[in-house]
């Protein structure tokens, strides 16, 4: 009967050595989700840090950023977006050939790769503020502003396309008009009479528009040209018929106006406006596209 015993638990430990490794799991490709801690966490948060996809502590504990990580790796490449790293995820980010130059930068996004992207925006007169690698409200409003420039998606994303597009020759850049004392007396004006009790985002998109006309050949090239223009004897904004045009304006209207002459573009390529509780705007409406409301301003482009 002994004999038996040690015969049976040879044979079992035979079988089980024949075993392939992976029925005990393959702890490269075994899913780790939230929770999971360990050697395996740690190389999947250093790969995601070296695509760019993770910002944080490499310390092996599979948290809420590297789930998020996870997810807009998935999201990238086009695989089933659970932000769980299971055989198929892994698969690809530990490849030789990673989608690693045009990964996605959005909000939230850390690194050289959203330098070097402030630095391409900052360059083409996008961007205005410190170059800090962080992805924020800013860097986004950006991205938001090339990306309706130049007629892509707009999303505030810097994918693919917006990326290849932003650092090749081919894409278009703003210049901010070199401007005087009477340029942001009259831009300030404009803004104070149009948007005053407007958001501050609100009062820098009238004063967006007003110089996106200036920059346009269908308008005069001048601040003072576009607000006092008239078409078939009727002033083209009403402040202009109504006198408040010539009223103080406020502080943060003036600084609005110095933004927008700074090159800040919260409503892009917008060339009209406005408040459709004070006017029906149908000829805009009926032939403009709409972009954006902000405040009790809409506008178009």
């Amino acid at each position: 009967m002994q004999a038996k015993k040690t015969i049976l638990l040879l044979l079992i430990i035979v079988v089980c050595s024949l075993q392939p490794i992976s029925s005990y799991g393959n702890s490269s490709y075994s899913n780790l989700r939230l929770g999971s801690r360990g050697n395996d966490v740690v190389r999947l948060q250093q790969t995601l840090q070296n695509r760019g996809y993770y910002q944080s502590s490499v310390d092996g504990i599979f948290g809420s950023i590297t789930e998020r990580a996870v997810i807009n790796f998935q999201l990238d490449n086009k695989i089933t977006v659970d932000g769980i790293a299971g055989t198929q995820t892994k698969s690809l980010l530990y490849s030789s050939q990673p989608n690693n130059n045009y990964s996605n930068l959005r909000f939230g996004s850390r690194g050289s790769k959203v330098t070097r992207l402030q630095q391409t925006l900052q360059n083409r007169g996008y961007y205005q503020s410190s170059i800090d690698g962080i992805f924020g409200k800013i860097t986004e409003r950006a991205v938001i502003n090339f990306q309706s420039d130049n007629r892509l998606t707009v999303d505030g994303i810097a994918g693919t396309q917006t990326k290849s597009l932003l650092y090749s020759e081919n894409s278009t850049e703003f210049s901010s008009q070199s401007y005087n004392s009477d340029d942001v007396y009259w831009l300030s004006r404009i803004i104070n009479s149009e948007a005053q009790g407007e958001p501050y985002q609100g009062q820098v998109a009238v004063g967006n528009v007003v110089l996106n006309r200036v920059n346009s050949p269908r308008f005069p090239d001048t601040i003072y040209g576009v607000i006092f223009e008239y078409y078939k004897h009727i002033p083209q904004f009403s402040p202009v018929a109504e006198g408040t045009i010539y009223n103080m304006p406020s502080q943060s209207s003036v600084q609005a106006a110095k933004d927008s002459l700074n090159g800040a573009r919260p409503v892009g390529n917008s060339m009209y406006f406005f408040n459709p509780d004070k006017s029906a705007g149908t000829w805009i409406v009926q032939n403009r596209q709409y972009l954006t409301r902000i405040g009790n301003h809409i506008f178009y482009l």
